[in-house]
């Protein structure tokens, strides 16, 4: 495309104003490699220095992020959970125009340590595990691994795909979760973390161990989630 030399707009303002249109439109996705400065000049016929100076804007305001040695890449979208907003995955989705989803890869009765089964006062040597990948608009964020009591054995009849796991408590039992301990640390992703969230190995996590206690400050559930905070970040503002 060769931009208009007579147009009252400035040849950089037209290529910025091009450039912007091909991220908004998804021509360039978040995490897109966009051409180097030498194919953009020759793609819009113009100086290396007025691509330049639209990079350098796009930059800027956040459309665009430089990796020395490697190229210019469109930013990819970071998504923020307020800090305890309605706790909620889902609602903090919504509240980010954002479409969350879960992918469920583990719901099973299985043997517990004796910490958790003490803790959990499950009833036999079994406790519940549930392992969920959050998504934010079909990009893996969040691994969620959930700990419960044996006497919670209806979720593993239910749907976890799309429904609050706090939900489902309160509507089957006599629970209201209603306090939320949480203590942060940072991991690092390992072979599997890595693929459920599909980043390299050895990725910095944030790491939230959460203990969730009912209306008589007793423990309903505990589980641990890994933040990939290049996605998804907790926020208390």
């Amino acid at each position: 495309m060769i931009l208009k030399q007579l147009s009252p707009i400035t040849l950089q303002e037209q290529l910025y104003n091009e450039l912007l249109k091909s991220i908004a439109d998804g021509s360039y996705k978040p995490g897109d490699k966009i051409p180097t400065e030498h194919q953009l000049a020759e793609m819009f016929s113009v100086s290396r220095v007025t691509v330049r100076n639209a990079i350098k804007r796009l930059v800027n305001e956040g459309y665009i992020v430089k990796k020395h040695g490697k190229g210019s890449f469109v930013k990819e979208k970071v998504y923020k959970s307020e800090f305890h907003f309605d706790n909620s995955f889902t609602a903090n989705c919504l509240k980010n125009n954002a479409k969350p989803s879960t992918e469920i890869i583990e719901a099973t009765l299985t043997k517990g340590s004796s910490d958790l089964l003490n803790k959990l006062k499950c009833k036999s040597d079994k406790l519940i595990k549930l392992t969920r990948i959050r998504k934010v608009d079909d990009i893996p964020c969040i691994i969620e691994i959930d700990y419960l009591p044996d006497s919670f054995s209806f979720l593993l009849s239910l749907d976890l795909t799309d429904s609050s796991l706090t939900t489902l408590i309160e509507k089957n039992t006599e629970n209201v979760p209603t306090k939320f301990i949480d203590n942060y640390t940072i991991s690092f992703s390992n072979k599997e973390s890595s693929k459920y969230l599909q980043c390299p190995l050895g990725t910095p996590l944030l790491e939230i161990k959460q203990t969730v206690l009912n209306q008589n400050e007793k423990i309903i559930y505990i589980n641990t989630q890994y933040f990939l905070t290049s996605k998804y970040i907790y926020s208390k503002a």
